[in-house]
């Protein structure tokens, strides 16, 4: 008997020491939608891009229009470029970090999330830094994505507070869950609005109501948020994929959300058992990740009800995943964080 209790208790301690022992993965639980497959019906018909602009960008995280007409792309290299309706790229700005999210203000200054420097604005002397990151003292740990209101207010994402840029699938097998989102209304003035999210990340907002509409990427969902009462609400949930940046449409009044990948069903069933997950990542050290999901270029449209309206799937190239798609000057334009060039669609007809 002496025996079996010390065998048993070798093995037990063998195990704590799997799970909890130093390299363990600090695994949380996480009970995220699954995947709704109603959805489904959307994402059937593979669209063919009509072009690729520009195949020496890379990284290309965001695309945004700016009040000047042209199209602005954030590359990974720290640049900001510039496209003209004539096609011409100008480079504006180099941030010096990692330039994410991108928004104009109501004065047309322009504002980036920039992942490894904080929330930065360019003005004519060059940048400055209204929210430092982590790296530079700041609080900001993963600055992500940014919408400026029509007031001026910056409604800004830190998606994760314990991972830093280029950890992301660090945050999402351990379905850490400590994103937040921010308001700022001045160089250093910042409030929480809200927290504890999975991977908060991108942020747009609708000019005519002020409402914002931000994308929660482990979960699989988009929430809308009313900035002025701080109030939550789900606007649709249980996507195919992870979303990432998201862009408000004024013209057709929808929301486009880009899906980088597809989601990972078999690691998610792990996320309600995080000690299980603790052992089998042990394993996963040894043997490696399984195979990663699909990662066609993906985007999802949604009106503001919470309705799906259109869906993007191109076609599978051995290249990562989108992290933006908008529409610009009649085109669906696509590019992502880790993928060379600029992918153009055919955007789809709306209806009047």
């Amino acid at each position: 008997m002496r025996m079996i209790l010390i065998i048993l208790g070798l093995i037990a301690a063998l195990v704590g020491f799997a799970a909890y022992g130093p390299g363990a993965l600090n695994a949380m639980h996480f009970a995220p939608p699954v995947a709704d497959p109603a959805l489904d019906e959307r994402f059937e018909r593979v669209q063919t891009p009509i072009r690729t602009e520009r195949a020496d960008f890379h990284g290309a995280e965001d695309l945004e229009p700016g009040p000047d007409g042209r199209l602005y792309a954030s590359l990974a290299d720290g640049r900001i470029m510039a496209r003209d309706t004539a096609g011409i790229w100008s480079e504006i700005a180099d941030t010096g970090g990692r330039p994410l999210g991108l928004s104009f203000a109501p004065d047309g200054s322009l504002f980036v999330a920039d992942a490894l420097r904080g929330l930065l604005q360019l003005t004519p002397d060059g940048w400055t830094v209204w929210i430092a990151s982590a790296q530079d003292g700041g609080p900001l740990v993963f600055t992500d994505d940014l919408s400026v209101l029509e007031d001026g207010r910056i409604i800004l994402t830190d998606a994760s507070l314990r991972h830093g840029y280029g950890a992301h699938l660090d945050s999402f097998l351990e379905a850490e869950q400590t994103g937040r989102i921010l308001l700022v209304t001045a160089p250093g003035d910042m409030t929480e609005l809200a927290s504890g999210l999975g991977f908060i990340n991108g942020v747009d907002h609708d000019p005519a109501t002020g409402l914002v509409y931000v994308n929660e990427t482990w979960a699989g969902r988009i929430w809308q948020l009313d900035p002025d009462a701080g109030e939550l609400t789900v606007l649709i949930e249980g996507l195919p994929g992870y979303p990432d940046n998201l862009e408000f449409d004024p013209a057709s009044g929808l929301v486009w959300t880009a899906m980088p990948s597809l989601r990972a069903a078999d690691l998610e069933a792990l996320h309600a058992r995080p000690f299980l997950k603790r052992l089998i990542w042990r394993w996963l050290q040894i043997a490696g990740l399984p195979a990663l999901p699909d990662r066609p270029a993906m985007a999802i449209a949604v009106d503001t009800d919470g309705q799906p309206v259109f869906g993007l799937r191109g076609p599978l190239e051995d290249a990562d995943g989108i992290t933006t798609a908008l529409i610009w000057n009649g085109e669906l334009w696509t590019a992502g964080l880790a993928r060379d060039g600029i992918t153009v669609f055919a955007a789809p007809a709306v209806a009047d």
